[in-house]
């Protein structure tokens, strides 16, 4: 950007007339924000307050299943007899492998369907 000015246009904000801090339209606007701001206040506390109670009780059943997730990931899905096989094998024969797995296949399929 160059430091030039057009005089024609410095000539039309020169002859403008200037809006004090006291004038009647800045007080309409200042006045109009803060009642939007009040709005907006007011309805995030509604929200807030109307879904507290939501989400204590949910809170309960997703425990639960968290809890019975967590029981369940390191369980074998094949059971091998042989000690030194299921130590080979352990990290991708369990819920938990197989969960991530289905999520790497489901991952590249994404990359490979959006690219």
């Amino acid at each position: 950007m160059t430091g030039d000015r057009d005089p024609g246009l410095q000539a039309l904000f020169d002859a403008a007339p200037r809006a004090s801090a006291n004038s009647e339209f800045v007080a309409r606007v200042v006045a109009d924000i803060d009642r939007q701001r009040h709005k907006t206040i007011l309805g995030w506390l509604a929200a807030g307050v109307l879904l507290v109670p939501v989400i204590w009780w949910l809170t309960g059943p997703v425990v639960s299943t968290l809890n019975l997730a967590t029981q369940l990931m390191p369980d074998s899905l094949i059971e091998i007899e042989t000690n030194w096989l299921a130590q080979i094998v352990a990290p991708i024969n369990s819920v938990t492998g197989a969960a991530g797995l289905l999520f790497l296949a489901g991952w590249l399929l994404y990359r490979k369907i959006s690219s």
